[in-house]
Parts: C-alpha cells; sequence; structure tokens
C-alpha cells in the first residue's frame, strides 16, 4: 500500500492526545476529530488513516463492531490503547486493521508503529505475521481428513491423531484446545511432540507427511528414545 500523508486521531477529548503528540514529534500529518463526524461525514481523502481507540471492549467475546466496519469503508485503521488480553491480533490482521497498539506499549515501539503504517505498512508482531502466513500455506497444503493416512502403529497416540486432523481442517492452537477441551499449553505439548515423532518442522511440513505413508515410520532414533 502507498504511504499515508495525514493521520485522524478519533477521540472526544479537547487537549491533544498522547498518540497524536507522539504523532507529531515525528513529523506525521495529524487532525483529531470525533468518530462521529467520521461515521457521518463525507468521504475521507486518499491517504488517510484512522487511529480508533479500542479499550475496554473484549473482541474474544464478540467479532469486529458494526461501528468499526463502517469506520473501514472511510480510511484504513489500526487500534490504539488495546488491552492485550482483550485483542487477538490474529483476528484483527483477519479483518483488515492495520495494527495494534497496546496501552502498555513502551514509547519507542509506539513510534515505530506510527511510522511503521505511515510508510504504508502493517504493524504486528514478527509472531503474528509468521503464523499468518502459515495459515495461508496451510490453507494451499489442506487436506481433507479422508486424505489423512495416520499410522496404526504406537507412533502416535490417539490424542496426537485427533490433533494432526483438526490441523488439517485448519484449526489453530486456541481453536484445537476449546475442540478437545484442553488447555492451549496442552496443545503446545503435544504438537512439540507430534513434530518430534514425525520430524516435521512446521504444520505444512506434517501434512504433507500425513498424506505420505511411506513417511510413517518412526527413524532409529526416535524407536530408540
Amino acid at each position: 500500500m502507498d504511504k499515508f500523508t495525514k493521520l485522524i486521531v478519533l477521540t472526544e477529548q479537547e487537549n491533544q492526545s498522547s498518540i497524536s503528540l507522539l504523532a507529531q514529534s515525528v513529523g506525521i500529518t495529524v487532525e483529531q476529530r470525533s468518530k462521529l463526524t467520521i461515521l457521518y461525514g463525507g468521504t475521507l481523502k486518499s491517504g488517510t488513516l484512522l487511529a480508533c481507540p479500542f479499550h475496554h471492549v473484549d473482541w474474544n467475546k464478540k467479532n469486529l463492531s458494526t461501528e468499526l466496519q463502517y469506520l473501514q469503508t472511510k480510511a484504513p485503521l489500526f487500534l490504539f490503547q488495546a488491552e492485550r488480553t482483550l485483542v487477538d491480533p490474529i483476528q484483527a490482521l483477519y479483518n483488515g486493521i492495520r495494527g495494534v497498539i497496546y496501552r502498555d506499549e513502551q514509547l519507542d515501539r509506539v513510534l515505530t508503529a506510527l511510522k511503521t503504517m505511515m510508510d504504508g505498512q502493517l504493524y504486528y508482531a514478527r509472531s503474528v505475521m509468521s503464523d499468518l502466513v502459515d495459515q495461508l500455506l496451510l490453507q494451499k497444503s489442506a487436506v481433507s481428513t479422508e486424505q489423512l493416512v495416520l499410522p496404526d502403529n504406537n507412533l502416535l497416540t490417539k490424542q496426537e491423531k485427533r490433533i494432526i486432523q483438526l490441523v488439517a481442517e485448519g484449526a489453530r492452537n486456541k481453536e484445537i484446545a476449546l475442540t478437545l477441551n484442553i488447555s492451549a499449553h496442552t496443545v503446545k505439548a503435544h504438537m512439540s511432540a507430534i513434530f518430534r515423532k514425525t520430524q516435521a518442522r512446521n504444520r505444512v511440513e506434517l501434512l504433507r507427511w500425513a498424506q505420505q505413508p511411506t513417511r510413517h515410520e518412526p527413524s532409529a532414533s526416535t524407536r530408540l528414545s
């Protein structure tokens, strides 16, 4: 995406907000406006980026609000003042949010985030972007459970086989945890064991392994462990 030339910070306060002051300190053209003026106003000029506060809202309990969806028709936007426990960055990314600045973000990180997004780039942690790439690769390599050829021997436990089936359906760790009624930490432990036993480095390789019966025989080191 092209660089943005103007930042509009959505706020109800009359004084300049901290994020507006920070943006100005690095040479960003900033304007403060209320949500209502944007929601019911005319079309914004191209090159405008919206900064929308997102505090005290639990994204884990509801999807992207109608208000945010409508704001996105006006201009691209990012969230700030967000609580880490209430916003799933993957969900935000999937919903077209340009980035998320959390309430406890260090000052230097906020400045980096502002400059990154004004340059037209997304602002998310490397782990989030890696997770997204993995999901895209999984979608490309997705197989139906009928195509899986899991071994009949004791290489994998019953639970591990079930997890592989869920991975093949595109489920993430949180979704696997909910489906199997176990913790996300337990899912991670199972995934580590699965990767070790199948010698797969990631989920994409795991699905390829599951489609090739000849790979199902454990290596000598695995049998001896």
